[in-house]
């Protein structure tokens, strides 16, 4: 089977207004070796994201999962579990898989989340879900103008269909037949990313690579109220350490929209599935008021945290999955500890801004709250020097 992880012709293409220059990929889809065991012309592509969080400290902060972006005929866990999910250190989002082939072929395929549970999923599985799905018998077969569920109401998840893959079919049970454009998925876990990141203030960071294989890239976005600062960083080797430091000029969410699929592009994706992720999570990477890291996580990361089988084999295989991770800067925290002595202080109306305000972490609300709060205990209450 073909593992493809860089493209075999890139063009160079510089990125305007952030003085990073990337490598743009030969979008020709690739065609495997025959082998017995291996259908030819049968090319699976996936792409996703891990998201984590922490304080300027650099220490992981568990989170809630928000799968409120979700439309209803998604199945999930979430919805019989009393109380919903636990907090967790790693959401793993919207990981979807791909196929394309020329012909009708019926596949089979299980991917297992070793360190985590699967939460969320369409169409239906075969087996009940835990630490792993199973999709059995799917029909895998090029169609005119097939018709895929859809709601009223904006989704994110609409966003992955806008590819040339081929369609796929599955019994759901009861004669119930569900047609989509890729089988989705979603996941929890609480282990660590290869990526640590500590903000030491004024725009820098320092960002460690604790992984066993080099990142290829990584990009440092900061938004503030619509505008948007990036830097592409190209390679850090397993272990290294270096210090980002986000640039003083202002650059666009197109430009940085661009950046970002130019290197999904350059990983292996075809144009239309790199479009289709960044439109996916561009109102969270590019949008949302904060600072985070995007980066490329490796090949050998992403079938040790979540081994995949396709049965036939593929004739080409590709997993591109970034890791998001959101940081605090010390900056952020200052003004949180404020938000905070106004939320436990005596005015009301003091408290109910502040309220506002801090749901605007959103799902890191939480998480951020009580670390500000065990901050402040400490001033107030110093810990005793040893004897």
């Amino acid at each position: 089977m073909l593992r493809l992880r860089v493209p075999p012709v890139a063009a160079l293409v510089t990125l305007l207004g952030c003085g990073v220059a990337v490598l743009s990929a030969d979008k020709s889809k690739p065609n495997g070796p025959a082998k017995t065991d291996v259908q030819e012309k049968f090319i699976v592509h996936e792409w996703g994201t891990f998201s984590t969080f922490s304080g300027s400290d650099g220490a992981y902060r568990k989170f809630y999962p928000d799968d409120r972006d979700l439309p209803q005929f998604v199945y999930s866990r979430h919805r019989n579990i009393k109380g919903g999910l636990p907090d967790v250190f790693v959401s793993l989002e919207t990981p979807v898989l791909y196929f394309y082939t020329d012909r009708a072929t019926t596949a089979s395929v299980r991917v297992d989340f070793p360190k985590g549970r699967m939460t969320e999923w369409y169409p239906q599985v075969s087996w009940p879900p835990g630490d792993s799905l199973t999709w059995e018998n799917i029909t895998i077969a090029p169609k005119d103008g097939p018709t895929f569920p859809r709601e009223k109401g904006k989704s994110r998840y609409y966003a992955a269909r806008e590819t040339d893959a081929t369609p796929l079919q599955v019994e759901a049970g009861k004669g119930k037949i569900e047609v989509e454009k890729f089988l989705f998925y979603r996941g929890v876990g609480d282990f660590q990313m290869p990526l640590a990141v500590r903000a030491l203030g004024h725009g820098a960071f320092q960002v460690k690579n604790n992984g066993k294989d080099a990142l290829a890239a990584f990009v440092l976005v900061h938004v503030q109220d619509g505008k948007v600062r990036f830097q592409v960083h190209e390679h850090l080797s397993q272990g290294a350490e270096m210090e980002a430091r986000e640039p003083q000029e202002e650059s666009s969410t197109e430009k940085l929209s661009t950046a970002v699929t130019e290197l999904l592009m350059r990983e292996g994706l075809y144009e239309k599935e790199a479009r289709a992720m960044v439109k996916t999570w561009s109102a969270d990477w590019f949008d949302e008021n904060g600072t985070r890291i995007l980066y490329l996580v490796p090949a050998r990361r992403i079938d040790d945290l979540l081994p995949l089988r396709v049965t036939p084999r593929p004739s080409a295989l590709l997993r591109v999955l970034v890791g998001r991770h959101d940081v605090l800067t010390p900056e952020r925290e200052s003004d949180i500890d404020q938000l905070v002595r106004k939320l436990d202080g005596p005015s009301k109306a003091e408290a109910e801004a502040a309220d506002r305000s801090l749901n605007q972490l959103g799902r890191y609300r939480w998480p951020a709250q009580e670390a500000s709060r065990a901050r402040l205990k400490e001033v107030k209450e110093p810990r005793k020097p040893r004897p």
